[in-house]
């Protein structure tokens, strides 16, 4: 499996995506690699590469997105075909992005009530923040 998600230039900020990635691991035992489409980070062919070297003969690339945009409606499965061009003995799916589903809207109820006592944004510093708004003093 590839998980690949837009990505960031600021560091650390893909680290929930690789946590992700590693409960996969050590739950499944399989393969399980990660892409970025912009920023820091391996280039998609080179990450498939790797896991046919690995012996994968099937993959599946889920994209770690929310909304059905421009990556996954163009530039995703491009670079697929591509990949796939060079690989024929290997099947390439591309899997479901995350999109919508019912525990998504458990999982924004459960951020709501977490972010009620966070401090209000007027005693955030100036941008760019450089922590997580969690890590940050609580309110009140």
């Amino acid at each position: 499996m590839i998980l690949i998600g837009h990505g960031s230039r600021a560091a650390g900020a893909d680290e929930d995506m690789e946590t992700v990635a590693e409960a996969l691991r050590r739950q499944d035992g399989g393969i399980v690699e990660l892409c970025r489409m912009g920023g820091r980070g391996t280039p998609f062919a080179e990450v498939f590469d790797r896991c046919v070297g690995r012996g994968a003969r099937e993959v599946i690339v889920l994209p770690y997105f929310l909304h059905f945009g421009v990556h996954l409606r163009l530039d995703i499965p491009e670079m697929l075909r591509e990949a796939a061009a060079k690989h024929p003995e290997v099947r390439l799916i591309l899997g479901r992005h995350l999109g919508y589903d019912d525990s998504l809207v458990a999982l924004v109820r459960k951020r709501v009530g977490e972010s009620l006592e966070l401090c209000d944004i007027r005693t955030l510093p100036p941008a760019p923040i450089d922590r997580h708004p969690t890590e940050m003093e609580r309110k009140e």
